[in-house]
């Protein structure tokens, strides 16, 4: 009976959990395909101003993700998701009356600030919730998330006639409201264990597990995991544009693209690393990523739309496999603090990426930089595998001992 009640309670948690961060990335969908065009006509044309769409939005995550994560552990998850989704309904209401593009920019940060949880204390929730299959979890949740956000491209052609040209940020809204109360009914706040506080404001503990070099190798390929998020999402399109001639609807269908890969890699990478361990797949995400890098410029249109989708998969089988990873090495009182390290490395990827690589791309060509990208992920995939080895040879001889 009493583990009936538990499996129950588990269920609840992370169907309210993964329904609301659904319902929401359907709208953040619609926006991040909508905001561009927004910015580009309140600029009066000026398309350069687009790039800083993603930098203010990753400023958040460099600054607040660890704070937030800290402070979770310490108050509970559930205060933090609910301000989440307010702060991004907020973000919608401040889109839709935007005159100027310098509104947009406030509303985009105000948005990134209200996606931490999303993305860093709802994995955390789950790894607590599910123990011993925390990848396969964390992967379902992760593919319901980028099956909505593929789904919102989709339907931003169709958002003037139903809302009308601004109403799309209210219908945002709206969902990020529907996803907060999804939440408040759902959802207990999990409080750290009696004993647990101490040790989640123990600042030399958390130095302690960041400190370890598994833990710090892999967070630099979480860095070049944000990096190429923001590629992704920025350089490599608008280089399809002028290059590749790429129009407004080859663009929709590459974000699709990237998301339904995204999403397809979570029930791949997630339940095999949770049976084969996260080191492998962590390497096998990271080499398809660089594999595909090195290809995509040199290829027609169709291939590089799959290419990219392949690279962008490939980076959510890492994202998964690397956060269960980092989870298992956390304490259930730092979960919070792990996390929120997770999204700061990669909000730094995020905001530098496209800067860092688009100067490079300037100095030797953007195919050229596309490339030193592929180079450094395999460095990070072979860095991973010798500390890997190196472990199982550790392990392997003191088991001999």
């Amino acid at each position: 009976m009493g583990a009936s009640l538990l499996s129950e309670s588990r269920l609840k948690t992370f169907i309210g959990i993964t329904s609301a961060a659904a319902i929401s990335m359907l709208g953040v969908g619609i926006v991040a395909s909508g905001l561009p065009a927004r910015v580009i006509t309140l600029s009066g044309g000026d398309a350069s101003l687009v790039g800083l769409l993603a930098s203010s939005f990753a400023l958040p995550y460099i600054f607040l993700q660890v704070p937030f994560g800290n402070l979770s552990d310490r108050y509970g998850f559930k205060p933090f998701l609910l301000f989440g989704y307010f702060l991004s309904a907020v973000s919608g209401i401040i889109f839709y009356f935007a005159n100027s593009s310098m509104p947009i920019f406030i509303g985009r940060a105000v948005q990134g600030a209200g996606e931490i949880p999303v993305w860093a204390t709802a994995p955390a929730i789950i790894s607590i919730a599910y123990p011993n299959n925390k990848g396969k979890m964390i992967g379902i949740y992760t593919a319901a998330v980028y099956i909505m956000l593929s789904v919102g491209p989709l339907l931003v052609p169709s958002m003037p006639d139903i809302f009308g040209e601004r109403g799309g940020f209210l219908f945002f809204s709206s969902l990020c409201f529907l996803a907060f109360l999804i939440v408040f009914f759902t959802q207990k706040n999990r409080r750290p264990e009696p004993g647990s506080k101490k040790d989640s404001l123990e600042i030399k503990k958390a130095f302690e597990l960041l400190s370890d070099v598994p833990v710090r190798i892999v967070l630099l390929g979480i860095f070049l995991y944000g990096c190429g998020q923001g590629l992704l999402f920025s350089i490599a399109p608008g280089w399809l544009v002028t290059a590749r001639q790429y129009g407004g609807m080859d663009i929709g269908i590459l974000f699709s693209a990237y998301y339904l890969f995204i999403a397809g890699a979570q029930f791949f990478y997630g339940p095999l690393s949770d049976r084969f361990g996260r080191e492998i797949f962590m390497i096998l995400g990271l080499t398809c990523s660089a594999i595909s890098w090195a290809l995509f410029p040199y290829t027609g249109k169709l291939f590089a739309t799959m290419l990219l989708g392949i690279s962008a998969g490939s980076l959510g089988g890492f994202f998964v496999s690397s956060m269960a990873f980092l989870n298992e090495k956390a304490p259930d009182s730092l979960k919070g603090t792990i996390s929120g390290s997770y999204y700061l490395f990669w909000g730094m990827g995020y905001f530098l990426g496209p800067i860092m690589w688009g100067i490079i791309g300037s100095m030797v060509g953007m195919q050229k930089s596309f490339f030193a990208f592929s180079a450094f992920l395999i460095m990070a995939a072979a860095t991973i595998f010798i500390i890997w080895k190196r472990e199982i040879s550790v392990r392997s001889t003191g088991s001999s001992a």
